[in-house]
């Protein structure tokens, strides 16, 4: 998320905004900190058994290629407790976390005693990837984004920015394929702005995200909803509400139509959250250019959408 706010005047309903904000990042915060969090490359070194996924029939068919992100607990006996989904291609998404939740690491220790821990996972499925190509790519960008995840999910903004940034110049050398990889770089390296209050430079990120998002992605497909609710979060911290104002809506109704063209239920109930949050944050919009009854209608809409995924490591 990001800001930049030309007039503070113009942004009182901000303070509620922020509030709201940094009381989901301090709870994010405090749950992360009941457990360790593992580097991926030092976690796949702890793997004992792992399942690869089956490349799903219609991705194969339509020559759909992708890395989908993952964020995995693993209890103190190595068994993978919970998946949240980061990003990836919707049609993966289902082979991808069926495969992890197989998996099994050796317990990783702290002070001699066994710990809960979290890591994150990347699983590729390639149609013909040169393996050479994509150990370079690999080292590269997965390695940079790694860093840039665990900088931002521990808060620290500050260091996490060139991180992110860096993350974002090397998914532009990724083949052309590699859609999902540029538009997540740029959101991550927008988020690190955004969480430091420098809205436009943040807006900037997650226009050229919304940019790819728009030129690959199916007019249906969930991560050009996220990209819709970026910018129009830029939008709003930079006082542009009317422009705002529209891509909420925009967000709204994408998800919507990707939640009714999936078949898992597992993300139908991701996108539900997506939704409750885009409403959420479009109330608040909705209060500062005086359209209290829009506001209403909206949260009323959020507070009847329920959710039964925790997703709050995503």
């Amino acid at each position: 998320m990001r800001f930049l706010c030309p007039t503070r005047k113009r942004f009182t309903g901000w303070v509620l905004f922020l509030s709201l904000t940094g009381a989901v990042a301090v709870q994010a915060t405090q749950q992360a900190a009941s457990s360790l969090e593992v580097p991926a490359s030092v976690a796949a070194g702890q793997i004992v058994k792992k399942v690869d996924p089956e490349y799903p029939k219609l991705p194969r068919m339509a020559r759909i290629e992708g890395v989908v992100v993952l964020k995995a607990t693993i209890s103190p006996e190595g068994r993978v407790t919970n998946v949240i989904v980061v990003s990836g291609q919707p049609l993966l998404i289902p082979a991808a976390l069926d495969a992890v939740k197989q998996w099994q690491y050796q317990p990783f220790m702290v002070d001699g005693q066994a710990a809960t821990a979290k890591t994150t996972i990347q699983i590729v499925f390639s149609l013909g990837i040169p393996s050479a190509e994509y150990t370079k790519e690999q080292e590269a960008y997965f390695q940079q984004e790694d860093k840039c995840r665990a900088l931002v999910s521990s808060r620290q903004y500050g260091e996490a920015e060139p991180a992110c940034k860096m993350g974002a110049e090397l998914a532009e050398k990724l083949p052309e394929s590699r859609t999902m990889e540029r538009i997540t770089a740029y959101r991550q390296a927008g988020r690190t702005l955004f969480y430091q209050r420098k809205f436009d430079d943040a807006l900037s990120f997650y226009q050229q995200a919304l940019a790819v998002a728009k030129t690959h992605l199916k007019l249906y497909e969930a991560e050009l909803a996220y990209a819709y609710h970026d910018v129009a979060l830029g939008l709003q911290a930079t006082g542009d509400l009317s422009q705002a104002r529209s891509y909420y809506e925009k967000s709204e109704a994408t998800l919507e139509q990707a939640q009714v063209r999936i078949d898992s239920e597992f993300l139908r109930d991701q996108y539900s959250a997506a939704i409750k949050s885009v409403l959420t944050d479009y109330a608040i919009l909705l209060r500062q250019v005086g359209d209290e009854s829009g506001a209403e209608a909206a949260e009323r809409k959020a507070n009847s959408i329920v959710v039964k995924t925790d997703l709050t490591d995503k």
